[in-house]
């Protein structure tokens, strides 16, 4: 008797230590082993676990693609891990992923922050036999299986040049707000945008670029300095979702809405009440829900050794699209134009 409490012990204390080892870096996860530690008998467990990790949370776009990665992963059968910084910082993003490597994750999907320092944790979890995605934005360069891309960039930056020019006659002076200069996806919409802009539209000038930090208000205060700075200015191109409202509003205090074209990619909930007043004519997204969702869901096609090209079939999403540009870059989808009068046929909950 005596020694099947001990055992009973020693399982106790087993049980408390593979729990603690779990909670490093502030992992939010949900229950459940990891996929490839040990039963008791020494048998893996099947259960794929799925690690994804955003530029930030708490901000309404990536609180919709963790809804529909969720969605996703019940479906699946999937146990998703989904955390990541409250601010947008690379060497947050490094410390889950190293976490997550050191716990023996199936997967980890990552949107970079800064691309150029994920590389060295991307080979290190291709070592360990864990497979990396990027989404949302990419790191090219860091080795990554595969990217899932909301949209086909050179698309994007061209539609947003070509609205902004549309709105401004195809002259004038702009100007353009971007969280930072280190996000891939900004990045290439904003020189497919500029090259757009030299290629078609020569009478346009690009007089300023202002950092906006991936703050609402802060880009709200650069864009009021912006407008000082350049009196002549006709148009902005916001490339993010806090840049955009930010701008918007910008424009309202100063009286300068109606005079200066604004377009960009942003939400549907901040943006619909700038609709409204005509602060703006227009702006571009995609559903970020189902932007979470694919991503999940090639993951798990990966993982489970589906072959995937283009037109391949993914269960709860259809036939996949690559990039025309990169054969490693699936595309969600083409990017949708929301005016005052589309805006309330979508309900994308953000």
């Amino acid at each position: 008797m005596k020694k099947l409490k001990l055992l009973q012990l020693g399982h106790f204390f087993l049980w408390i230590a593979i729990l603690l080892s779990g909670t490093s870096c502030g992992v939010k996860q949900e229950s459940g082993p990891l996929s490839n530690q040990g039963s008791e008998d020494g048998a893996g467990d099947s259960q794929q676990v799925i690690a994804m990790l955003p530029k930030l949370i708490n901000i309404d776009y990536f609180d919709a693609c963790n809804r529909g990665a969720a969605e996703a992963a019940s479906d699946l059968g999937i146990r998703l891990i989904y955390d990541g910084p409250s601010e947008p910082s690379g060497s947050e993003q490094n410390k889950f992923m190293d976490t997550w490597i050191r716990q023996g994750v199936d997967a980890i999907c990552i949107a970079p922050n800064q691309p150029k320092t994920i590389r060295r944790f991307v080979e290190k979890a291709q070592a360990a036999g864990i497979k990396v995605f990027t989404w949302d934005s990419d790191a090219v360069e860091s080795g990554r299986d595969l990217m899932i891309s909301q949209v086909e960039e050179s698309e994007l930056g061209e539609m947003l040049m070509d609205e902004i020019a549309g709105q401004m006659n195809g002259k004038g002076e702009w100007a353009i707000a971007i969280a930072s200069l280190d996000a891939a996806n900004l990045n290439a919409w904003r020189r497919y945008a500029e090259a757009r802009a030299l290629a078609k539209y020569p009478e346009m000038i690009l007089v300023d670029t202002v950092l906006t930090k991936e703050d609402e208000n802060y880009a709200r205060q650069k864009v009021e300095t912006l407008l000082n700075a350049h009196p002549n200015l006709k148009g902005i191109i916001a490339f993010d979702s806090n840049s955009v409202p930010g701008a918007a509003e910008a424009l309202k205090t100063t009286g300068k809405s109606g005079s200066i074209a604004l377009t960009g990619c942003s939400t549907p909930s901040k943006m619909r009440p700038y609709l409204n007043q005509n602060i703006l004519k227009s702006f571009f997204l995609w559903d970020p829900s189902a932007l979470g969702d694919l991503t999940v869901r090639v993951a798990h096609a990966v993982l489970s050794g589906k072959e995937l090209k283009e037109g391949t079939a993914i269960p709860g999403y259809g036939p996949i699209r690559f990039s025309k540009e990169d054969s490693k870059t699936v595309i969600l989808s083409d990017p949708i134009r929301f005016t005052k009068d589309n805006i309330d046929e979508f309900d994308f909950g953000i």
